[in-house]
C-alpha cells in the first residue's frame, strides 16, 4: 500500500505541475505561489503575483484605496512584494498612475510593456530605497528619477512624450539619476523626447542626466542608451566609476533654453551652451561607444575632472568629418578619446 500511495502521489504531483504550467498566463514563476496574499486579494480568479488579483488593472483607475489595507492599491502591491520578496506582474496597457518607491526595499516588478506616468526611487520616508528590481519593458510618459537609493536593476526603460497620457498634460522630463544614487544597472534605456518651452520645463537639462552636487551618482552602469530627441542637452554625465557601454544621440538642441535653470556641478551660463554629450566631473568613468549625430552647437563638451582618475571614451563615432570646433574641451579635462571614426566612411 505504501508503494501504491507513493505512485499515486507522484501522478497527482505531475498533474498539478502540468496544470500550473498550462495556466501560467501571467508569466509568473510558479515558485512565487507559496505565500499568503489573502489580505491583498480582491480578484482571486487571477494567479498570485498578478497585479489584477490585487485590484490594479491596465486601462483603469488605479489610485483608489485598497479596502483590505487602507492604503492605495499601488502602495499595497509594493508592500506585498516587499514583505514576501515576490515579483508582481503588470500586463500590457496604460495604468494612469505613478510608481513611487519611497524608502522601499526588496521590491520586484515585471512589466509586459506596461505604461505608467512616472517612476521615482527615493529616501522620501527616511531611509534609502534599495534592492529594487524592474524586469521586462516599462514605458513612462513623464520621468524616471532616483536619489539617495542603491542596488537598482532595470531591464528595459522607454520614456516618451504623449500629453494625453502624461498626468500633467506635458512633455517628457527624461531620465534623472540624481544625488546619492549608487549601484544602478539599466540594460536598455530609450528616451524619445525631452520637452522645453515653459516654466514647467525649467529643470529639464538633458534627456539623460547624472548629477548631484558633491553627492554625484556612483557605480552606474547602462548597457545601451538611445536618445532620439532632446530640446536641450542630449546627455549630461557626472560622478564616479560610471560606465555606459553604448550611447547614441540622434537629435539634441531641438528646443529653447527659455526659463532653464542652472545645472549642478557647472558654472552659471554653461547650461545654455547646448551639446550632444556633456561629461563633467566624471572620474574613473568609461564610455565604450559614443555616437552623436548632428553638428551644432557642440557634439561633445569634455569638462573638468581629476587628472589622476581619468575618464575614457573608447570609440567616438561621428556622421561627418571631424573638426576641432565640434568639441568644447576644458583645459582641466581628464577625458581621453581613444578613437574617432566617421560613420559615412
Amino acid at each position: 500500500m505504501k508503494w501504491a500511495n507513493f505512485f499515486i502521489g507522484i501522478v497527482v504531483l505531475l498533474a498539478l505541475t502540468n496544470c500550473n504550467g498550462e495556466n501560467n498566463t501571467s508569466k509568473i514563476d510558479n515558485s512565487q505561489r507559496e505565500f499568503d496574499d489573502s489580505k491583498y486579494t480582491l480578484y482571486p480568479g487571477y494567479p498570485k503575483g498578478d497585479c489584477r488579483r490585487y485590484g490594479v488593472f491596465p486601462d483603469s483607475i488605479n489610485n483608489r484605496t485598497h479596502p483590505g489595507t487602507g492604503i492605495s492599491r499601488m502602495e499595497s502591491i509594493m508592500e506585498l512584494s516587499e514583505k514576501n520578496k515576490t515579483t508582481i506582474y503588470f500586463p500590457k496597457g496604460f495604468y494612469g498612475a505613478n510608481l513611487l518607491f519611497h524608502s522601499k526595499c526588496n521590491v520586484s516588478f515585471t512589466f509586459d510593456k506596461a505604461q505608467f506616468n512616472l517612476l521615482d526611487i527615493t529616501d522620501e520616508e527616511g531611509t534609502e530605497s534599495s534592492h529594487i528590481k524592474l524586469k521586462g519593458t516599462l514605458i513612462l510618459y513623464d520621468r524616471f528619477g532616483t536619489y539617495n537609493s542603491n542596488n537598482i536593476e532595470v531591464d528595459s526603460l522607454i520614456i516618451k512624450s504623449d500629453s494625453t497620457k502624461n498626468l500633467s498634460k506635458n512633455r517628457s522630463r527624461g531620465c534623472h539619476i540624481y544625488k546619492g544614487t549608487k549601484h544602478l544597472k539599466i540594460k536598455y534605456l530609450e528616451i524619445q523626447d525631452l520637452g522645453s518651452g515653459g516654466e514647467q520645463y525649467m529643470n529639464n537639462h538633458a534627456a539623460l542626466a547624472l548629477d548631484g552636487l558633491w553627492k554625484n551618482p556612483e557605480n552606474i552602469t547602462i548597457d545601451e542608451v538611445l536618445i532620439k530627441s532632446s530640446d536641450r542637452h542630449g546627455a549630461y554625465v557626472t560622478g564616479n566609476n560610471n560606465k555606459i557601454h553604448k550611447i547614441t544621440i540622434e537629435k539634441f538642441a531641438q528646443g529653447t533654453t527659455d526659463f532653464m535653470t542652472g545645472m549642478q556641478d557647472s558654472q552659471k551660463g554653461e547650461e545654455r551652451i547646448l551639446s550632444g554629450l556633456w561629461i563633467n566631473r566624471c572620474n574613473d568613468c568609461v564610455f565604450d561607444e559614443v555616437y552623436v549625430k548632428g553638428e551644432e552647437p557642440y557634439l561633445l563638451k569634455l569638462d573638468e575632472g581629476k587628472a589622476d582618475r581619468p575618464t575614457f571614451i573608447n570609440e567616438l563615432m561621428l556622421d561627418l568629418p571631424y573638426k576641432d570646433t565640434l568639441i568644447l574641451d576644458d583645459r582641466s579635462t581628464n577625458i581621453l578619446v581613444k578613437k574617432v571614426l566617421n560613420k559615412n566612411m
